[in-house]
């Protein structure tokens, strides 16, 4: 800057030639005319190389990685080559001996080559209270019942106050999506006026053309309930709700390390439902004006309110009782009452158990079970039992009640090889005991050899006093009797 501040001023003020200036002070004239040509004496100048500078360490290599990065285009986005594995498979298969920070500067400028589109540019969004939600589906580990699972973790959302709700479900399905929504608009207290999601397949059957979408069915029965709009994101476009997917991340490293364990789903989601709460003293770095809480607030007065009733997060499955007395769903045997068989009845499937109804009554009720694994229960069975008492001893529904049942089973036949209806009969008290009194109790009737029911009757009204309570017949519902009269005088308004 001296420099171009003499020289400027030997011209201008005192009529020195190009020429002049430069044979008296050594300047190229080039570097005189320049000078003098610029408007600003603040630029400092600017010097564009001839040809690139040369890169010993990886010009022997460029050919490969060039290689390497035409190939991604035709990769999976998740599985193309990052610049650190471009730099491990340089040094294993080719012998590299550039540092990791060499090869990241190398490859970024190939990419700029090979690639000169412009970077994409965001835009800071700004919402109104209660006027957006964002949605998305994660995955962690969690220890269930001292077991390591793979939980589905959903996650919603508010664009104004950014507070959030967070479940966790087995498996993303239909049951756990619905179940899900429901539980957020009772959590935040109002219903956003639209949502932003992904092309998640529980919420779309087809991606039409521009933000159109075919939806399913049972969705949009959902968003009719809560009255709200349904927004889809530009496939493989995630930045388009960007405030759910960083909040994946943050639960993930602030909320399950260490590893969330708990005895059952609804102890992990109530200690997660706890820590959605407490961000409400937190300020997100894009608002400092206010903190979620108090944005939270402001939606919750903005908001639709809640409807009179919530969604039932349920799905109908037609299903048909076979002759084992069982129906199936997602390959997961359930059983029904014996007087069940042949019936076409309705499978109800929520997100942690399952409801097998005829017409108007629910018949059967399990927790939701593995594929392979039947869900069976004593009671539909008994009175097959009786009808057939040899099978038992190998009936499956009988061993699965556990090793005590079956320790007790084959003392019983020791003592009465043939005795198979009276087992039957011992069978028929988990109709009247809970079948947890009943195992209790069955180590120390098998050490008394009490191998009757009446015997057994006595343990139980006798060790276990809850038990006895539960004896006592419950009260039944009352029974109207039926009018006769008051049928004919129907009959009469309703007959031609």
């Amino acid at each position: 800057m001296p420099d171009i501040q003499f020289i400027r001023q030997l011209h201008e003020r005192e009529g020195w030639s190009l020429r002049r200036i430069a044979r008296e002070f050594h300047f190229s004239r080039k570097t005189v005319t320049k000078y003098l040509q610029r408007t600003e004496t603040t630029e400092r100048p600017q010097y564009v190389r001839q040809h690139p500078a040369p890169a010993p360490q990886m010009d022997p290599y460029r050919a490969i990685i060039e290689h390497w990065l035409r190939q991604d285009a035709e990769m999976p986005g998740k599985q193309r080559h990052t610049s650190r594995r471009i730099w491990q498979r340089l040094r294993e298969e080719y012998g590299a001996t550039a540092a990791d920070s060499t090869v990241r500067d190398y490859v970024a400028q190939m990419r700029r080559e090979l690639h000169p589109a412009a970077q994409p540019v965001f835009l800071d969004l700004v919402f109104d209270p209660a006027e957006a939600a964002q949605v998305d589906w994660g995955e962690v580990q969690v220890i269930l019942d001292g077991q390591s699972v793979t939980a589905q973790m959903f996650c919603m959302r508010l664009a104004y106050s950014g507070a959030c709700y967070v479940q966790l479900f087995p498996h993303q399905r239909m049951e756990a999506f619905l179940a899900a929504h429901v539980a957020a608009f009772e959590f935040f207290g109002f219903v956003p006026q639209r949502i932003i999601y992904d092309n998640l397949t529980t919420a779309v059957q087809r991606v039409l053309h521009g933000r159109e979408r075919e939806l399913n069915p049972r969705f949009q029965e959902l968003t009719a309930h809560y009255v709200y709009e349904a927004v889809f994101a530009t496939p493989a476009a995630g930045w388009e709700k960007g405030l759910v997917e960083g909040l994946v991340g943050y639960v993930r490293r602030t909320y399950c390390v260490p590893l969330p364990s708990g005895p059952d789903w609804e102890t992990l989601n109530a200690a997660l439902k706890t820590a959605c709460l407490a961000e409400r003293v937190r300020t997100l770095p894009r608002r400092h004006d206010a903190t979620i809480g108090e944005g939270w607030d402001h939606e919750r007065a903005a908001g639709a309110s809640l409807p009179g009733r919530a969604f039932r997060p349920v799905t109908w499955w037609p299903v048909r009782a076979t002759s084992q007395a069982i129906v199936r769903h997602r390959r997961v045997p359930y059983s029904v009452p014996a007087s069940r068989v042949g019936q076409k009845l309705r499978l109800a499937a929520y997100w942690d158990h399952v409801e097998i109804w005829d017409a108007q009554t629910c018949v059967a009720t399990h927790p939701l079970g593995v594929a392979g694994q039947p869900q069976l229960q004593l009671d539909h069975y008994l009175d097959v039992l009786r009808v057939k008492p040899g099978a038992v001893r190998n009936a499956r529904v009988v061993r699965d009640l556990g090793p005590l049942l079956r320790a007790y089973q084959d003392a019983f036949f020791q003592t009465n090889p043939r005795a198979y209806g009276a087992f039957v009969e011992v069978l028929f008290l988990f109709r009247r005991f809970p079948a947890e009194h009943i195992l209790a109790i069955l180590p120390r009737a098998q050490a008394d050899r009490c191998f009757t029911v009446e015997a057994l009757t006595t343990y139980l009204t006798q060790h276990t006093p809850a038990a006895r309570e539960s004896e006592l017949p419950a009260p039944g519902p009352a029974v109207v009797q039926p009018m006769p009269a008051l049928y004919e005088e129907l009959l009469r308004e309703v007959s031609p």
